[in-house]
């Protein structure tokens, strides 16, 4: 009878006190193919999602996905506790949102409409002079955002972005291949797409808040990260989603 009593505590100890990590926010920036809305329901696909769920899942951490558009993100997330982030690297600051691993990385690309020229970085130069280059605020892309020879114009959105390209009011439009890609397909404008040049790489990373950056729930998420990228799950999550880009990519009405 000691010997039940005394296994049955253990079950209950170990399952009623074992410590667990608690929940957390992770955010997530609501930019196509990375995060976007799927259907009428309000459901999430994307790479940055599909790798959130696997980590989720195979971390035990309980993470509640927040997808939001660029500009809330990048308030939200540094007001909040113990959150986390997957975004561009140039997004947030260390004081910010302290560096806990790189999950993937894209070739950062300026993009002409069809029949231009652009086949180095003096052609970038001359395509800007004219219209500019449309540019998401806040990000950089390496040295690119600082470098006066390039003429740029501040765009809010890429789909915004390629719509002034076709127009005319704009000679090119930089941003991460992938997302560039996946404007072009919400717009339906894959056709206007030209000459492209590979100006940097730019990486999407996870961060959390500086205070919790040594919490067991940043441990999980970080030796799961590493576990994930060295058995080659976040290869093959790129791979799946990026073979079919329109698979469940919305167009704009």
């Amino acid at each position: 009878m000691l010997l039940k009593v005394a296994g049955l505590l253990c079950l209950y100890l170990l399952y009623g006190y074992a410590p667990r990590l608690s929940a957390a926010n992770l955010y997530l920036t609501e930019v196509a193919p990375f995060a976007f809305v799927k259907d009428t329901k309000g459901g999430y696909d994307g790479i940055n999602v599909r790798i959130a769920n696997e980590l989720r899942r195979r971390s035990g951490v309980s993470l509640e996905l927040v997808v939001v558009p660029s500009a809330r993100h990048i308030v939200m997330f540094p007001a909040d506790k113990e959150a986390y982030s997957i975004s561009q690297a140039e997004n947030f600051t260390n004081q910010e949102g302290s560096f806990l691993s790189e999950v993937t990385q894209f070739p950062i690309v300026v993009v002409a409409q069809r029949g231009a020229v652009l086949k180095n970085y003096d052609d970038l130069i001359a395509l800007s002079t004219e219209k500019g280059i449309g540019m998401m605020r806040r990000l950089s892309y390496g040295t690119f955002g600082q470098d006066d020879r390039v003429r740029k114009v501040e765009i809010n959105t890429l789909e915004n972005g390629l719509r002034m390209l076709e127009a005319g009011r704009i000679s090119g439009i930089v941003a991460s291949q992938p997302a560039i890609l996946a404007a072009a397909e919400r717009n339906a404008s894959t056709h206007l797409l030209g000459p492209s040049l590979v100006i940097s790489y730019g990486s999407h990373v996870m961060r959390v808040r500086p205070e919790f950056a040594s919490s067991s729930t940043s441990k999980a998420i970080n030796a799961t990260l590493l576990a994930m990228k060295n058995d080659g799950s976040i290869a093959r999550i790129l791979d799946d989603f990026l073979k079919d880009l329109k698979t469940g990519l919305p167009s704009v009405k």
